[in-house]
């Protein structure tokens, strides 16, 4: 699985971050899985808290991959990253950002992650399926999710059910992880440095540091 190079363009990342969500300590379970739509899109909102102002979204970043997959058929699954608000219409014929599994039993597969985001986002999730004997995907019939609550972030584990046959919800199994982000410094601003520290430091203690032998490389000779 590669970023697409546009992506990689559009959001040009100073700052590294990990490649696995670090999502902290475990604090407790929102709720068990529960079966959410008879429809194969889910929603991952961007976080936020209640102000006296209104809504404020937090800074996050979004993790996701494929855990797990029981079914006959092959899976897949668009990610889509979209601003807010959205509807499904926002992503129905759009094109992903990111694909997991394709045209083989599912798998596990690494984690992949969005860049670091500081305003409103939705993050929508496609479930398709293919049946090996036919060259057609289709949609998924239905979808869940249990919602986990950790020290820096939540996780949602999120079940397709293929055909809806058996609402199981375990044909194709996501994790997706919501890492709280925070503004260490915005730019880079050095602190005021006095002119006579400066100069104290030539004549005092430049000189030290330049007569230390361990501390300077060898004379060149010629």
């Amino acid at each position: 699985m590669t970023q697409p190079a546009e992506l990689q363009l559009r959001f040009p990342l100073p700052f590294w971050t990990p490649d696995t969500p670090d999502l902290g300590c475990f604090v407790r379970q929102d709720h068990e899985f529960r079966p959410d739509y008879n429809f194969f899109l889910w929603m991952e909102p961007a976080p936020w808290e209640l102000t006296p102002s209104g809504p404020v979204f937090l800074p996050h970043q979004t993790y996701f991959r494929v855990k797990c997959g029981e079914a006959a058929f092959y899976q897949r699954c668009g990610v889509h990253m979209v601003d807010y608000p959205s509807s499904v219409t926002t992503v129905i014929g759009r094109p992903p950002d990111w694909m997991l599994g394709g045209d083989f039993p599912p798998s596990p597969s690494d984690w992949v992650k969005f860049p670091p985001q500081s305003g409103p986002k939705d993050y929508w999730f496609a479930g398709h399926h293919r049946n090996p004997s036919t060259p057609n995907w289709q949609t998924d019939a239905a979808v869940g999710h249990s919602y986990d609550i950790y020290d820096n972030g939540t996780l949602s584990t999120v079940g397709f059910d293929d055909t809806g046959g058996d609402r199981d919800f375990d044909d194709l199994v996501l994790e997706v992880a919501v890492v709280y982000r925070r503004h260490y410094f915005v730019g880079f601003e050095p602190p005021p440095v006095e002119a006579a520290s400066i100069e104290t430091f030539e004549r005092d203690i430049l000189p030290q540091y330049l007569a230390a032998e361990d501390r300077r490389p060898p004379t060149a000779t010629t």
